[in-house]
This record gives structure tokens, C-alpha cells and sequence, in this order.
């Protein structure tokens, strides 16, 4: 739909309302189940596809699922990530825990991958 609306005379309108629709579907989609790696996947393949066609939606695509949290909050989140993440590697399990715990009480998940942690608004 969003390649359609651009090939008719650049349809801008249409294009946003597409992207809109895909975001708002996405995120219904995310309330029920938010650990769908496939469909975040998905959905930042069309982040970037939107990028691409219209130069929008460009940032570190991970960044989206932290709009709303400002620079502080993100820096302590960060910092209590790297603390976890050492207790983890030191088997201090208690104070993984803890500490994501002490990140979740902030309204934020984590999810572990093999490039290391990452983390949402949630």
C-alpha cells in the first residue's frame, strides 16, 4: 500500500496514513504479545524500508522502543544495564535479578540477545 501511494503522483497523504496504520497494528499486535521477536523484526525491516523511500525513521532502529524516556533516565538505564550485565557474568544472580527488578519498577523491560542487552519503554 505505502509502494502504491507513492507511485500515484507521491500520494504523501495516503503514504502516512499506510504508516500510521502499520504502526498502530504493530503496537495492538505488541500489547498482546510483547516479546514477538518476529514481529519486531518485521517491523524494523519496514522502519528501514521507510527510511529509505522517505528518509524517515532513520535513527538506530532499536531507538524507537525507547521514545519518551529522556537523556538522564536513559543514562541511568544504560548504566544499571552494564551493572546487571557484569553481576551476570560474575554469576551474582541475586543481583541480576535485583537489578532488573530495580529496571522494570522503572517501567522498563529488557530483553537479553547474543549482542547484548536491550531494553524498552514499556
Amino acid at each position: 500500500a505505502l509502494l502504491e501511494a507513492m507511485s500515484d503522483d507521491l500520494n504523501i497523504s495516503v503514504a502516512l496514513a499506510t504508516i500510521d496504520d502499520m504502526i498502530s497494528n504493530t503496537n495492538d499486535k505488541l500489547d498482546i504479545n510483547p516479546k514477538d521477536k518476529g514481529l519486531k523484526k518485521e517491523t524494523l525491516a519496514n522502519i528501514e524500508f521507510i527510511d529509505e523511500l522517505l528518509g524517515i525513521g532513520g535513527k538506530e532502529p532499536f531507538s524507537y522502543f525507547q521514545i519518551g524516556v529522556d537523556e538522564v533516565t536513559k543514562y541511568k538505564i544504560e548504566s544499571l544495564v552494564e551493572q546487571r550485565s557484569e553481576a551476570k557474568k560474575a554469576k551474582d544472580y541475586a543481583k541480576s535479578d535485583a537489578i532488573r527488578d530495580e529496571i522494570l519498577a522503572m517501567g522498563v523491560s529488557l530483553m537479553d540477545t547474543a549482542d547484548g542487552t536491550l531494553w524498552e519503554k514499556i
